[in-house]
């Protein structure tokens, strides 16, 4: 199962990295010591042999010459990082839809409660059937995909020993012809006796029927997913190449650190022990990266962090008939004491001792931009201003323009509602007439502007003065004068 450490991180503090790393069950430690300790005892041999037998008596030339190839550019030559980034990135994914699609039986055992309503006996053994048939779909096919799942039910016999399975059902199991696998029996068995159920008159509704049916289906999709990833693994050539890599690297480094480019004296011994420490502690980061890629690999397996599917099995059954058997159960109705419009929530003492309860609060909610009671003043913005367009503080009029067209008799307030576009018209050589609309004068309060009907504009369309596009030494009051072209 996988090792459990949420306790350890409950909160933030200095010592969670010490309570991590003292863990043995699942650790990193366990991934790589029998492989530090082989790559260890690599090292100290050679270095021996090198500084003891190859260096005192001037043999160390080619050795030299060896190391220093191997040496030279080793990350480039295997981008052991990338490599084993992108393959932990898709093995954590396949791992983590794999645990999503375990199947749980609680959705599937309160919707058939829900569903199947009768409280004869004929419905309450039809509910347990039901949770029990995809449960033993569970266990075909997690017989044939974890082996800790097959080696409790080796064969047939031992499901059926396990009261999962009757005499009557392993024959009609067993007689039916086909080479392939039979996950999928149990699950028509279950929907066969859902149709029972509706035929009778136990279902509540066609709509309830429908919705048990698509969660015995849901049920069975998520076994077929994990059925399918194990059927398809990634291919082996990548796992193969990174572990390849990784192995290859740190080989290389057992050359490669017992090299010295001037032999002038003699390496002393406590220097022969120092120099691989910094190797060591690479070779303990991208091992122990490689061995959870490993373990990923297959959740189903044995490893320490590996799926518990036969807790799942128990769970499932003794979870699922329970449910089923509560069929039309619920306490009395009473007045709780949330009814109480004074109630407060209650904690433990302990519990607030040293801590407050953070409210659900938004940042800036705090901020106080004007009082409760305060009247304040709101004013139209042209279209082009309300969306940010223009900075109305960086200019004291700011102007639109639209082409008049050949109707002089059109409504000047249609046409500043219905053109979503700005039409500019060329300005040398032509007559390029605009309108200018002044607020100050003209929009006393936001009153005048509701007021005004789209037939008759009122005053904020009747104040428009023709303007000289060219006229551009208009004052400017940054204040007050807020001038707009339509």
């Amino acid at each position: 199962m996988t090792v459990s450490y949420n306790s350890d991180v409950s909160s933030v503090s200095s010592t969670n990295f010490l309570r991590l790393l003292l863990r043995w069950k699942g650790s990193i430690w366990k991934s790589v010591s029998s492989e530090l300790m082989m790559w260890c005892f690599s090292y100290f041999l050679i270095a021996l042999l090198y500084h003891k037998v190859l260096f005192p008596n001037d043999y160390y030339d080619s050795f030299n010459d060896v190391a220093f190839y191997c040496g030279k550019e080793l990350h480039n030559y295997i981008p052991l990082t990338f490599m084993l980034a992108f393959f932990v990135s898709i093995i954590v994914e396949r791992w983590r839809t794999t645990f999503t699609n375990m199947g749980w039986i609680e959705s599937s055992a309160l919707t058939v409660n829900a569903i199947i309503v009768s409280k004869c006996d004929e419905a309450r053994l039809i509910r347990r059937n039901i949770i029990r048939y995809l449960v033993l779909a569970q266990i075909l096919t997690f017989r044939d995909i974890s082996i800790r799942v097959r080696r409790r039910f080796p064969n047939i016999d031992s499901i059926k020993k396990a009261g999962f399975l009757t005499d009557n059902e392993e024959e009609l199991l067993e007689g039916i012809d086909l080479a392939y696998n039979k996950y999928w029996v149990p699950i028509n068995w279950a929907i066969s006796l859902s149709n029972q159920a509706n035929s009778k008159g136990y279902v509540i509704s066609a709509p309830g029927m429908v919705s048990l049916i698509q969660e015995i289906k849901t049920f069975r999709n998520g076994l077929a997913t994990i059925c399918n990833f194990d059927w398809c693994p990634i291919p082996i050539a990548y796992p193969q190449v990174v572990f390849f890599a990784v192995r290859i690297y740190f080989l290389f480094c057992l050359i490669t650190r017992q090299y010295i480019r001037v032999p002038n004296k003699e390496l002393e011994p406590v220097q022969m022990f120092i120099r691989p420490f910094i190797t060591i502690i690479e070779f303990i980061c991208i091992v122990g990266w490689m061995k959870v890629a490993e373990a990923l690999l297959n959740p189903l397996g044995e490893d320490d962090d590996d799926f518990e599917s036969n807790f799942l099995i128990d769970k499932n059954i003794f979870t699922g008939m329970r449910i089923v058997d509560q069929f039309d159960e619920a306490p009395p109705l009473f007045e709780d004491t949330f009814s109480d419009p004074g109630a407060m929530p209650i904690y433990s003492e302990e519990s607030q001792k040293n801590y407050q309860n953070g409210a659900l609060v938004g940042s800036v909610s705090n901020v106080t931009l004007a009082q409760f009671d305060e009247n304040i003043t709101m004013v139209p913005v042209a279209p082009r201003l309300s969306i940010g367009d223009i900075n109305a503080h960086d200019r004291s009029s700011i102007r639109r323009r639209f082409k008049s067209g050949s109707s002089q008799n059109c409504s000047r307030a249609n046409s500043f509602r219905e053109h979503p576009k700005v039409l500019r018209q060329p300005s040398d050589g032509e007559s390029n007439d605009a309108y200018e609309l002044d607020y100050e004068t003209v929009i006393k309060s936001v009153d005048d502007l509701v007021a005004s009907s789209p037939t008759k504009p009122g005053k904020f369309f009747t104040s428009l003065t023709k303007v000289d596009e060219n006229d551009e030494d208009i004052p400017a009051t940054a204040k007050t004068s807020v001038v707009s072209r339509v």
